[in-house]
């Protein structure tokens, strides 16, 4: 388009630009108009916005955790102003997360980081774009290991007998169900009637979508199928509350974020120490990477006999006089 200022002329798409001619200001607008048709051919213009969207549609809304994946996902491409996702890049990404890092940890920075990675990954996979996916090359922060904590024997039995102080009954028979199969909480707490039976515990609608089906000793499984259910859909009453109060009560002091994985964590690490073997602890606890179950094979008597027998100072135990 080309514009009129006083005597001069110019073209929109170059305003700075001003000519004593409209014919000049003309051949430089279809100059400009050409190049940027030119440049604008095959340019996807769809915004992060309109991508997720899509992913939703097409496979997102298949996923368990389907709703806060998706909030998540706006979440992100809110802070990121919602770019054309064809303009988004590496370096994009890499100055919103350094800037990400002022207000929350580098856990969730990971996690957003695979959210928007795995979005990209199945949209190329499902033809939906073209473009590289922007996040591929970069590799996710590093994570200081967190301590697992476990309960020792003594403190399973003090959380026991806080647990039955309550009036909630569903509290203490969730509790032994995550130290025997090593359930997660929310496993657990959703038990149907059902999934009890034959000496077995069947968890449905687990966090990586697998079903699975853990064997529980005799006088457990008396007590869960003498138990009244709340409904015939429904086992226990939510506890969550009431279990906070119970491990207060029973003064354990546990890591930040730990309150109900703690009781994941004590299965599989006296499961590990009384010599279980790490692949079936895998699919015990429904992991989909050994990587993860590995966490708890520093445990294994074997591993700490080793430590003992095969560390250097063995070789040099003279006894030091003082």
């Amino acid at each position: 388009m080309i514009l009129k200022k006083n005597a001069n002329y110019y073209s929109s798409l170059a305003p700075n630009q001003v000519f004593d001619s409209e014919r000049k200001a003309m051949q430089l607008d279809k100059r400009l108009a050409l190049k940027l048709e030119r440049e604008c051919a095959g340019k996807d213009f769809r915004t992060l916005d309109e991508l997720i969207t899509l992913w939703y549609r097409m496979h997102g809304k298949t996923l368990r955790d389907h709703i806060r994946l998706r909030k998540s996902l706006y979440r992100i491409s809110e802070r990121l102003s919602n770019p054309i996702a064809s303009d988004f890049t590496s370096k994009d990404f890499a100055h919103y997360r350094e800037q990400r890092s002022i207000e929350v940890t580098t856990t969730t920075i990971n996690r957003e980081h695979a959210y928007l990675r795995a979005m990209f990954n199945e949209l190329e996979r499902l033809g939906v774009i073209e473009f590289e996916n922007p996040l591929i090359k970069i590799r996710q922060f590093k994570e200081r290991e967190k301590e697992l904590r476990y309960l020792a024997h003594d403190e399973i039995a003090k959380l026991l007998d806080s647990c039955q102080t309550f009036s909630n009954r569903s509290l203490v028979f969730i509790v032994k169900i995550c130290l025997a199969t090593g359930a997660r909480w929310g496993e657990a707490e959703a038990l149907k009637p059902s999934q009890i039976k034959n000496n077995q515990i069947t968890f449905l609608n687990t966090k990586s979508s697998k079903n699975r089906t853990v064997p529980i000793n005799q006088t457990l499984y008396d007590e869960l199928t003498t138990l009244e259910p709340i409904s015939e859909d429904r086992m226990f009453l939510n506890s969550l509350s009431t279990f906070r109060k119970a491990v207060s009560e029973a003064g354990l002091g546990l890591p930040k974020g730990q309150m109900t994985h703690v009781l994941r964590h004590t299965f599989a690490s006296h499961y590990v120490m009384n010599g279980g073997n790490i692949v079936k602890l895998r699919d015990v606890l429904g992991h989909s990477e050994i990587t993860t179950t590995m966490r708890y094979a520093h445990l294994a008597p074997e591993h700490l006999e080793e430590t003992l027998m095969l560390n250097p100072l063995n070789q040099h135990q003279n006894t030091i006089d003082f």
